[in-house]
């Protein structure tokens, strides 16, 4: 992300999205680089990561945080965190003129572009199935259905940088070829409601056309309407696989393209931008910062080179699990050569304490560390495109890093259930018990009031439950 705003975004019109692709990929990869500008914001160099939200906010990093030790550019907020009542907070926010009540609400930095959708990523299936007129949500009371005009409402009262529009998302593995047409035909009718939609055209700002995860023969209709009827009216597109965008349009492929989705691995998030993919949401970190592990990867990687012709490669480990004892006297920094705040001021040791001691800055530390990895890996990724060796590093990294994150080890903070998806009835318990001791006097205490303390009790047995002790006489 660049430092300042871009000069040009000074004399856009209000509320418009630039996208300027400044590298035409190949025919082999499709892999690009752009520069997104929002009047009012910093302009953003693609690819680009885009970090999802709980409840508004980067999960264990305050505001002042996120801009003092982090570069993150772009955000992703869900609208299903919100709206558990009807009536929902975050609608009667106060503001004045044009401002964002999304933004006013969850006190987002200036610095951070706001995208604004209805689902949580990863999206968590609902039994519930998806209707004409409405989709099956989670809130934090449990499972509901989002009215289309409803949400659309919700896009012109919260104002965010950039929306989503609404697709019929399937979640089951297997469906239909008629439900997958249904799901296409949904989710192009839609966003016909939402663009014809004349008394909220003065209100929209930029958004995305979502596209389902569909073959694109069954979105033959939908994407030449994308292509034709809408293309002066949608500023970029959102997808839920990486694959979708090898099947889109070339009338398609000079505006930006969002996906929203949950790769595991930072060669999964190379496969997307291979594939063509601008912006990218990356759940993961988050997820491992929670489990303990350091990122320590960079991009491209560096094989070893011995004195011979062909090069070798060490398979490198793309993380450090920190609850492992092995680094309880560890003072060397999460990972070398990382310039953090967490790096450069406290060391393996530390963090591994924290997570033993359960406090809640060791997932802090974490948090600030593994979006330092990232943004440098975005960062080296747009450096290589530009040299036109992005292929081939992908390569070299494939070789260098193993294929896997390190398995956790640890237990992360307390979740909050609504975000994991429900197995039903009888389901274990997300959380471990916290109070396990206090349950061992608790127990204590109903033996006390059980008899055996009693002046009824026995001497041997009110000693063997540890409530007194014999002491001998002279």
């Amino acid at each position: 992300m660049d430092s300042g705003n871009d000069a040009s975004s000074v004399h856009l019109p209000d509320e418009m999205l630039r996208f300027v692709l400044e590298h035409i990929p190949g025919s082999e990869c499709a892999a690009r680089l752009g520069r997104l500008t929002l009047r009012g914001r910093a302009t953003t160099a693609t690819p680009q990561y885009v970090v999802p939200t709980s409840r508004g906010v980067i999960p264990h990093l305050s505001h002042d945080n996120v801009q003092k030790h982090t570069k993150i550019s772009a955000v992703y907020v869900p609208l299903e965190d919100f709206i558990e009542k009807s009536n929902a907070p975050v609608y009667n926010t106060p503001c004045t003129g044009k401002e964002s009540r999304l933004r006013r609400y969850i006190g987002l930095p200036e610095t951070c572009l706001s995208v604004l959708g209805p689902r949580r990523v990863p999206y968590i299936p609902c039994p519930a199935h998806n209707t004409n007129s409405s989709i099956a949500i989670s809130t934090s009371v449990g499972f509901r259905f989002l009215d289309v005009e409803k949400y659309h409402e919700a896009i012109n009262v919260l104002r965010p940088d950039v929306s989503i529009s609404i697709a019929d998302l399937i979640s089951t593995e297997k469906a239909s070829v008629k439900r997958l047409e249904k799901s296409a035909d949904r989710t192009h009718a839609w966003l016909r409601d939402f663009v014809e939609d004349d008394a909220a055209k003065d209100h929209q700002g930029p958004f995305f056309a979502s596209i389902p995860p569909v073959e694109p023969e069954l979105m033959s209709l939908y994407l030449s309407d994308l292509s034709d009827e809408y293309r002066s009216q949608i500023s970029g597109l959102c997808v839920c696989a990486p694959s979708t965008v090898l099947g889109l349009p070339d009338a398609l492929r000079d505006i930006p393209t969002l996906c929203l989705a949950n790769p595991q691995t930072p060669q999964a998030v190379l496969a997307a931008i291979h594939a063509g993919v601008d912006m990218l949401t990356v759940p993961f970190v988050t997820q491992y910062s929670e489990h303990g592990i350091a990122f320590s990867f960079a991009f491209p990687g560096v094989p070893e080179r011995p004195n011979t012709d062909t090069p070798t490669y060490t398979h490198m480990p793309l993380g450090i699990d920190l609850w492992s004892t092995s680094h309880a006297t560890d003072l060397s920094p999460l990972s070398h050569n990382c310039t953090c705040y967490t790096c450069t001021r406290h060391h393996r040791a530390y963090v591994h304490h924290l997570l033993q001691a359960n406090e809640m800055l060791a997932w802090t530390l974490l948090q600030i560390h593994n979006f330092s990895v990232i943004d440098t890996f975005f960062a080296s990724i747009r450096a290589t495109i530009e040299r036109g060796t992005f292929s081939a590093d992908v390569d070299t990294f494939s070789r260098s890093y193993e294929s896997e994150m390190p398995a956790p080890t640890g237990q992360g903070p307390r979740v909050r259930g609504y975000q994991m998806k429900s197995i039903g009835g009888g389901e274990p318990k997300k959380n471990p018990k916290a109070y396990g001791r206090l349950d061992d006097q608790m127990e204590k205490l109903r033996e006390s009031e059980s008899g055996v303390a009693t002046p009824e009790g026995k001497a041997e047995d009110i000693i063997e439950h540890g409530l007194a002790e014999k002491v001998e006489r002279l």
